[in-house]
């Protein structure tokens, strides 16, 4: 675990160069004698707690892998979501020996959610927590989309934990929907659509694979052109998922008992460039 969270760290280090939209770090969760990570943060769904604990961030060392600018550590006790401590990224992303562990000031924050023994139990939050660990077996590079081999959801009602359910995900190696768009770059056939003879074409598709990794079902949406009759886009659609049903084997993603639709992918399919000589186009290889 300690490994995992030190190549989040690293992560959010490289982040500070990049002003894209990153994956972000995840809370910390203890459940017994370990801890986990937590996918969700409980703190920003309650707008007036999010704004007060920015207030007493000291907004040093900013990392686009953490744009609330701290990490909640929580912990399951009793059946209850207890809030323990705010690490703030003054020291979240400092290297390990230069800067001591900053943490936030709770006092006047958190005081009416304080019980009897002084813990503060997450009353104002209802909803699921995402606990994970394990491999990572998924990832796009925005928010908490990722997924790990193991996932136990709790359901919360006012920080009681309520319920619970634990899944084991997997993915079975195939070609990816990314990978299978450059299949489509070099075989989209202008020659049966004439009136794209110069015109870029852009193509929107996602594919719901079966377990042995065949075809179930696509989606395919032609943004551009948008001014061709539907009767000629459905025939470029069908030369789409004519393209797609070659592909032998796809990756299956299986979460939460469910195998997953690919993401949307979009691509531009350019008109050739004119010249002396025939164009090529690189064909790549699916093995």
């Amino acid at each position: 675990m300690a490994r995992k969270l030190l190549l989040f760290h690293l992560l959010c280090f490289c982040c500070l160069f990049s002003a894209q939209a990153t994956g972000q770090i995840s809370d910390l969760i203890i459940i017994g004698k370990d801890t986990f990570m937590l996918q969700t943060c409980p703190i920003e769904h309650d707008s007036i707690l999010s704004k007060q604990v920015s207030e007493r961030l000291s907004q040093e060392d900013f990392c686009t892998a953490c744009w609330r600018g701290y990490q909640a550590t929580w912990q399951i006790e009793e059946d209850k979501l207890i809030l323990k401590k705010i690490e703030d990224s003054k020291s979240l992303f400092a290297y390990p020996d230069t800067v001591p562990e900053v943490t936030v000031d709770l006092n006047g924050i958190f005081d009416q959610y304080q019980d009897k023994r002084g813990r503060i139990v997450a009353s104002w939050f209802s909803g699921e927590l995402k606990v994970v660990s394990g491999e990572q077996i998924y990832y796009v590079h925005m928010g908490f989309n990722r997924e790990y081999e193991n996932e136990t959801d709790y359901q919360v009602e006012q920080g009681r934990i309520i319920s619970k359910t634990s899944y084991r995900n997997s993915i079975k190696k195939g070609t990816s929907i990314k990978d299978a768009m450059d299949l489509i770059k070099t075989q989209f056939n202008r020659d049966y659509f004439p009136e794209l003879a110069n015109t870029k074409v852009v193509i929107s598709c996602s594919v719901l694979p079966k377990a042995d990794g065949s075809i179930d079902s696509i989606e395919v949406h032609i943004i551009r052109p948008d001014s061709i009759m539907e009767e000629r886009k459905n025939l470029y659609i069908e030369h789409i998922c004519e393209i797609l049903k070659k592909v032998p084997q796809w990756e299956v993603l299986t979460v939460r008992n469910k195998i997953r639709k690919t993401e949307r992918w979009t691509i531009s399919v350019s008109p050739p460039k004119k010249t002396n000589k025939r164009n090529f186009y690189t064909m790549k290889v699916f093995r």
